[in-house]
């Protein structure tokens, strides 16, 4: 190879690093592969520039041109190549893939946190060596049995991803009902009247956010349910009583399931049928107007 021909070999590789570094963070960032091909090929792409760049330096001060322009040209390329590495390491940083993983059910899955100042969770699962994002309402029908997970940091993530952070499992609001009744005693009781009082007025308040037709009324009855927030498979049920345009709070459902359908009968008993996403029923009744609710 004569030397015109080298001179070019070479700009070309030092064009070449700067389309290949670039080109493998498009890459990462459209294609979801799994943290640590990923991560690799970032570290890659960065070595392959930094090295690219250190193998066209040292023969760029071999090239027969005048001195100055050597000096100048040597100094634009310096500055080019640390604007661009500077660049490369920032977005590698933000392109990089925390290798927090998990198996359930024989199959692996990765938990990642996709925010920067605040945790964001999304939660994929393994295809081979790219990964694919489970939504919402995937994430309840397979994540099913928490209890299974017993890593107690993933187990409260995807907790929060399918329940909310307002919607709670029976077995968290029974802890929650069975410390209140310990710890609330003598003037405590009073406390606690007031503050259930506070609610019930900050929960009335709160269906001024909706309408009568957002409400799922039960027959023959001025009684309704109303579905106030949704997460994943789970919703959050109010039952409430309808004034004509206006509802008023009774009281808070433990059940989460999103089909629901009621009625009344003669003696004013209440009853309630949820099903699930898997089709399973549950059947509750009230006797003191919808207050409380029994299986």
């Amino acid at each position: 190879m004569n030397l015109k021909n080298k001179k070019m070999a070479y700009i070309f590789l030092y064009f070449f690093s700067f389309i290949l570094s670039f080109g493998i963070l498009v890459l990462v960032n459209k294609i979801e592969f799994i943290p640590v091909i990923n991560n690799i090929l970032i570290g890659l792409g960065f070595l392959f520039f930094i090295g690219l760049q250190i193998f066209f330096l040292y023969n760029f001060t071999k090239f027969n041109i005048d001195k100055y322009w050597k000096i100048f040209l040597g100094i634009g390329i310096l500055i080019l190549g640390f604007i661009f590495a500077f660049y490369i390491f920032l977005a590698s940083i933000f392109s990089g893939k925390e290798n927090r993983s998990l198996v359930y059910d024989g199959e692996k899955y990765y938990i990642l946190n996709v925010g920067w100042m605040d945790p964001i969770y999304e939660v994929y699962e393994k295809n081979f060596i790219t990964m694919d994002k489970l939504d919402e309402e995937k994430l309840g029908r397979v994540f099913s049995d928490l209890s299974k997970i017993h890593d107690e940091d993933q187990r409260e993530i995807l907790k929060f991803l399918i329940y909310g952070r307002e919607n709670f499992t029976k077995e968290e609001k029974e802890e929650d009902n069975h410390a209140a009744k310990e710890n609330l005693k003598g003037s405590h009781q009073i406390e606690e009247k007031n503050e259930e009082k506070n609610k019930k007025e900050d929960k009335n308040e709160f269906l001024k956010n909706f309408t009568v037709k957002d409400a799922i009324k039960i027959e023959n009855s001025d009684y309704g349910l109303l579905e106030v927030d949704h997460a994943g498979a789970r919703s959050r049920w109010f039952f409430v009583k309808i004034l004509g345009d206006e509802m008023k709070f009774i009281s808070e459902l433990e059940e989460t399931s999103p089909g629901v359908s009621g009625k009344v009968d003669k003696k004013g008993n209440i009853y309630l049928k949820f099903t699930d996403v898997n089709k399973n029923e549950t059947n509750y009744i009230s006797r003191d107007g919808g207050k409380t609710f029994k299986e």
